[in-house]
């Protein structure tokens, strides 16, 4: 069985400290290069709380800016006030349904927090 190479993190908890987790993962995966590629999708209550937790926003803020093309979803960023702090923070908004899957066909392995 080949190796998993990439990975695919899904933020979608509203709860802090999953949510801190998740970011967390993802900041020390990149760094250790655990895969070879990371991607990052923004998805439901986890686009509120980052724009309503200053402390997930600034470490948030950090990990976008080192993976590559963080996506969060346009269903649950369309009040202006949540998508424009997300796209404040570096991330574009989509539909992510096609992004998953299409990942999860390219051999991500999706990790949900």
């Amino acid at each position: 069985m080949e190796p998993v190479r990439k990975i695919l993190i899904i933020l979608s908890t509203a709860e802090r400290e999953k949510a801190i987790a998740g970011l967390m993962y993802a900041k020390n995966t990149h760094d250790n290069h655990w895969f070879d590629d990371v991607r990052v999708i923004l998805f439901g209550p986890f686009e509120r709380l980052l724009v309503e937790d200053k402390e997930i926003r600034d470490l948030g803020a950090e990990i976008f800016k080192i993976i590559a093309h963080p996506v969060a979803c346009n269903t649950f960023a369309d009040d202006p006030v949540v998508s424009d702090a997300i796209k404040s923070l570096g991330c574009e908004i989509d539909q992510v349904g096609g992004i998953i899957s299409e990942c999860i066909r390219n051999g991500y392995v999706p990790l949900v927090f």
